[in-house]
């Protein structure tokens, strides 16, 4: 007998077979898997050049290139180089965030817990290529000129872990802070301008502090007690990425090496 095509099953009330939804339902998981990953591979293509070029930008052309893919198939993921840029720039954001949890993760204490976050964040350079370093610092200043909110929706991810280690040390009572958030603007900026300063040149015309004086400087301000001893204790019981940082890399850790030792 002839073979006739499978007809759609359709119940009672007009519904689709459950079948259809399961299928549908994969069909989508898939699609989505595949666009990620791709979006991904455009993504390391765009860090691997701004490593290449110390910073100094690309084409997208050069992306698709080094990614394997069109132009046109980069086209269908990144409506733009800007696009592409920032896409680049809230990966790197997920990475340090997680990378700074994975550094603190044998820490209980809420205070060394925000201690040893500080230190990792003005660290983390560091561990990755000074090229992306500069690009992203780069984009971050242009991208805050003209769309802050975009700026802060991408940095999000550090944010908001710095601002829930700063609520939990304020709550054991470790530090005194009336506002966490306006805390953690103090933190993250003086931070900012730390990392950029190191990344893109020293506009201050003085020496930049070390990573444990502006540490203690910031865990100060807040009102913590502690010696620079104790700065040197957390830093020695951190978890630091043991090869260079990729934009999804994840990388293995290890105890982490002394920073540079406070004078005074």
């Amino acid at each position: 007998m002839p073979q006739t095509e499978p007809k759609t099953v359709i119940d009672d009330d007009g519904e689709a077979a459950d079948w259809h939804r399961r299928v549908v339902g994969r069909s989508l998981r898939t699609a989505t898997k595949r666009s990620i990953d791709r979006g991904h591979s455009l993504i390391r293509a765009a860090a691997t050049i701004l490593e290449r070029s110390n910073g100094e930008g690309f084409t997208v052309q050069e992306v698709a290139d080094e990614a394997g893919q069109s132009l046109r198939t980069l086209y269908q993921y990144f409506e733009s180089k800007d696009d592409l840029l920032l896409a680049v720039f809230e990966e790197a954001m997920r990475t340090y965030a997680r990378l700074i949890g994975d550094a603190i993760v044998d820490l209980t204490d809420p205070q060394e817990r925000l201690a040893g976050a500080m230190i990792t964040s003005v660290r983390l350079p560091e561990f990755s290529g000074s090229g992306v370093d500069r690009g992203l610092a780069r984009l971050r200043l242009k991208l805050g000129e003209v769309d802050p909110e975009l700026v802060a929706r991408s940095q999000q991810p550090v944010t908001a872990l710095v601002r829930d280690l700063i609520a939990e040390a304020a709550a054991a009572g470790q530090i005194r802070v009336p506002d966490p958030d306006e805390a953690t603007y103090m933190v993250l900026a003086l931070k900012s301008s730390f990392v950029t300063n190191q990344t893109l040149g020293n506009d201050s015309g003085v020496k930049l502090p070390t990573v444990f004086t502006l540490t203690a400087f910031c865990l100060a301000g807040l009102g913590a007690s502690f010696d620079h001893g104790w700065l040197e204790s957390v830093n020695d019981r951190l978890h630091l990425p043991e090869r260079s940082i990729t934009m999804d890399a994840r990388p293995r850790a290890k105890r982490a090496p002394r920073a540079a030792k406070p004078r005074g």
